[in-house]
């Protein structure tokens, strides 16, 4: 079978306006988070929900096509998210509440696993596909253009913390995976799984927008912003003054 016969490449195409949108939203969000813990702490606190609702329904539907997406013991990351989630936002971050977007979201896969537990698969490939790409490269980001503390920052975020695998290798053994699954699916299976992988894109949007403290973040940005035109405004007035 050629690379554009994949079922794993009918998927991307398919998803390729939403997927950029998504992309786009999570640059821009959660580039502030590379001056503010909390936002960061924010959104792996929105995506922890989801990554151990998946996770959780593994275990209960016991499905070999569901398991069989689990290519390698690194992809199970709820404890990860739980040490990262303990260090950025305390030890009271499980009473923090959801926000409706999520509350929506998780609604949604409650939902699927009663009706068509199958299409939780597309959240399961798209989500752990994304923390293997994406989410890589923002924790990078993080590392290299952090705001610099007191006291350095020696803490590694656990969840994107990877470095156990080769991870290319990994991505390829899941898009396998996944292309093995989707030849045991009907033709309409397949059409419904690519639709629902659509919604992931959706879905992700939502919980990311819903993310709080970026204003406050960006309030700040500005605030030293404005500080710093303010000082070149005053010097250029002092040397024309002197030159005057």
């Amino acid at each position: 079978m050629s690379e554009q016969d994949l079922f794993t490449t009918r998927m991307r195409k398919a998803t390729r306006k939403i997927h950029s949108v998504s992309d786009a939203l999570v640059n821009a969000k959660f580039a502030i988070s590379l001056r503010d813990h909390t936002v960061w702490g924010g959104g792996l606190f929105v995506f922890y929900h989801i990554f151990a609702y998946l996770e959780d329904a593994k275990e209960r539907l016991n499905m070999p096509e569901f398991n069989k997406l689990f290519v390698h013991e690194i992809l199970y990351r709820k404890k990860a998210f739980e040490q990262d989630l303990q260090h950025y936002l305390g030890d009271n971050w499980r009473s923090i509440p959801k926000s409706l977007a999520l509350e929506n979201y998780l609604q949604h896969l409650q939902d699927l696993e009663r009706d068509n537990p199958k299409l939780l698969m597309a959240y399961v490939y798209h989500l752990y596909l994304g923390l293997l790409s994406g989410g890589q490269i923002l924790s990078k980001k993080r590392r290299v253009f952090g705001e610099k503390n007191e006291q350095p920052n020696t803490y590694v975020d656990k969840v994107t913390d990877l470095a156990a695998v080769d991870i290319n290798k990994l991505k390829n053994e899941f898009r396998e995976a996944m292309n093995q699954i989707a030849t045991t699916m009907s033709s309409e299976e397949q059409a419904t799984f690519i639709e629902e992988s659509n919604q992931v894109f959706i879905m992700n949007n939502l919980i990311v927008n819903s993310v709080e403290g970026q204003n406050k973040v960006l309030y700040g940005l500005l605030c030293k912003a404005s500080a710093v035109v303010f000082v070149v405004a005053s010097l250029l007035f002092a040397y024309k003054l002197h030159r005057g």
